[in-house]
């Protein structure tokens, strides 16, 4: 009651509930859990709030803004699902974190505010409020209804290129119209690309925007964003940054968006710097064979080292990504990827899983080392490049079954060397009591070799009934 957020009429009308539920609570449950889990299920507080009060903290509204959840961390920021006490409207709130605030956070936060309010496109998220409630300064945005351009590809699979260009077009629109009142956002990357399942795109997160109206609002020789997309000269040169280093950011993000993977995975922060300074990323077409020659070409452009290389504006963007648009949203899949096998074989194992499956006669064992089938009419290549494939894939899929078959072997082998070891140690270490114990078995006349032997045979034969099961699916499934 004291945080506002409920009444004592909302607390009327769950007493009978939390009685209820707290006589066949565990002994582990508080009164104080049990209330709020009451209060969640009947809408009278989200699971956010709750775990705020409970934590003991009762502020929860930023001036006329009454916080609802925590949406994640802006550039400058974090973010918070709110509605507007008065008016209902449910809006994203970025707020200037305490531990943060200083003269300067807060004059370079003011500023972001005043900069954010010039702007006004359909591809930029827009600004509707900015207040500070005592210490504390926050910037009220509209709540995209919709998830960012990282979550679609790792969630629903990469795009294709007409999805592709409709979100770069729309994002270089976006971006344009930031360039022409002096905005370079700096931080282009998947992650700030919020798309919506109709296929309209919003750039967001123009809080690490620099001005180059305003010197005050870039610390020289400060290296800001994600160094995943960040331009050469942005990193060489940080103070110096252009519109055509958001292109290289641009160029990034659909490389990730038609690829699923960033250019330069994995590594440190520094060598991704060093990198992004001095490599080229894997063909596009090397990952994503469907992308055709000339829009894999307009990526390159887009992600070129040098800068007089490089599309130097979002309109020469625009105009590049022209061929690919259709005049209308893209809508974007929300249907979950699912890994399911198909009449094709599945693809080869990798030099390291193969390696792996010589000792392991597993299920990836058995799969991965189908021989191909050759289809004429793959789209992917012409018939001489399906042909040599076939066979380069035909010769490895019965090299990595002949592997398999000798792991086989093997491990069988070894079983009935160890199992002949065993015999031997057994019989010397049991002496004559141990022999009389085995002459009502009729087993005292086993050589070691002959137990061995049976020991192969019957390991072997796991072996092949665990191909059997593998490849067929049989009955022998519950063996």
């Amino acid at each position: 009651m004291a945080s506002g957020l409920v009444t004592a009429e909302d607390l009327d009308a769950v007493t009978a509930e939390v009685r209820r539920r707290l006589s066949h609570a565990a002994a582990t449950s508080t009164e104080d859990d049990i209330l709020a889990d009451v209060l969640v299920d009947h809408d009278r507080l989200t699971r956010f709030q709750a775990d705020q009060l409970l934590a003991g903290k009762r502020k929860l509204t930023l001036g006329q803004y009454r916080i609802l959840d925590a949406v994640g961390q802006g550039g400058m920021g974090q973010v918070f699902r709110a509605k507007h006490l008065l008016m209902g409207r449910i809006v994203a709130v970025k707020v200037l974190p305490r531990a943060k605030s200083n003269p300067q956070t807060e004059a370079a936060f003011r500023r972001e505010i005043q900069h954010i309010a010039t702007l006004d496109h359909r591809n930029l998220v827009y600004a509707l409020d900015a207040g500070h409630d005592g210490k504390v300064y926050f910037l009220v945005t509209e709540l995209v209804d919709g998830i960012d351009l990282r979550r679609q590809v790792l969630r629903y699979g990469p795009l294709n290129e007409v999805a592709a260009a409709s979100v770069v077009a729309q994002a270089a629109r976006g971006l344009a119209h930031a360039h022409a009142r002096g905005f370079i956002h700096r931080d282009v990357k998947p992650g700030n690309l919020l798309v919506r399942e109709d296929g309209l795109v919003k750039v967001s997160d123009l809080g690490l925007a620099g001005s180059v109206l305003d010197p005050e609002s870039m610390k020289p020789g400060r290296v800001v964003g994600t160094m995943d997309y960040m331009a050469p000269e942005q990193i060489l040169r940080p103070d110096r940054v252009q519109p055509a280093a958001d292109m290289y950011g641009l160029g990034c993000t659909l490389y990730f968006a038609l690829c699923g993977r960033v250019p330069f995975p994995g590594g440190t922060r520094s060598e991704k710097r060093r990198r992004q300074l001095e490599e080229m990323p894997d063909p596009i077409r090397s990952l994503a064979p469907k992308v055709s020659e000339e829009f894999a070409a307009v990526v390159q452009k887009m992600m070129a080292k040098d800068v007089a290389d490089r599309y130097q504006t979002a309109e020469e963007v625009l105009e590049a990504v022209h061929p690919w648009l259709t005049g209308a949203l893209v809508p974007m899949s929300r249907v979950k990827r699912t890994r399911h096998r198909d009449g094709g074989p599945p693809p080869l194992p990798s030099g390291q899983r193969a390696t792996q499956a010589f000792w392991n006669f597993s299920e990836e064992t058995h799969h991965s080392t189908s021989i191909p089938r050759m289809s004429m009419g793959d789209d992917e290549s012409a018939f001489p490049g399906s042909v040599v494939r076939f066979v380069a894939e035909s010769v490895l899929g019965l090299w990595e079954r002949l592997r398999a078959s000798a792991a086989a072997v093997v491990s069988s082998s070894l079983g009935g060397l160890c199992a002949s070891l065993g015999w031997i140690i057994f019989r010397k270490a049991g002496g004559p009591w141990l022999d009389q114990v085995l002459e009502g078995a009729d087993l005292n006349t086993l050589s070691s070799r002959e137990v061995g032997g049976y020991v192969f045979l019957a390991l072997l034969l796991v072996q092949v009934l665990g191909a059997l099961k593998l490849r067929n699916r049989s009955p022998y499934d519950r063996l």
